[in-house]
């Protein structure tokens, strides 16, 4: 991919993450996995290991999010720094 299309998806990303109805869901999620991971009985280690993986999963999908909107940064930062050095490189 291109800076310019890191940046916007970096854009998407955090929209996506700051969305309230995204953050209610995650906290949901979390929060659904970790109550039926307690009611749950030691005995049932399928079921407590699937609990685990979909909690793991929003926490991936969460990660992902963030890795976007860190590369988006990234890529800002690197533009804001060629284009530095272009204006500089013009007044040598």
């Amino acid at each position: 991919m291109n800076q310019t299309s890191d940046i916007a998806r970096g854009e998407r990303a955090r929209a996506i993450l700051d969305d309230p109805l995204v953050t209610e869901a995650f906290s949901v999620l979390e929060r659904e996995c970790i109550d039926e991971w307690r009611r749950a009985p030691a005995r049932d280690m399928e079921g407590r290991e699937r609990l685990w993986t979909m909690l793991r999963m929003v926490e991936k999908l969460r990660t992902h999010f963030t890795s976007l909107i860190e590369a988006g940064r990234l890529a800002d930062s690197r533009i804001a720094d060629l284009e530095k050095e272009r204006r500089f490189a013009l007044f040598r």
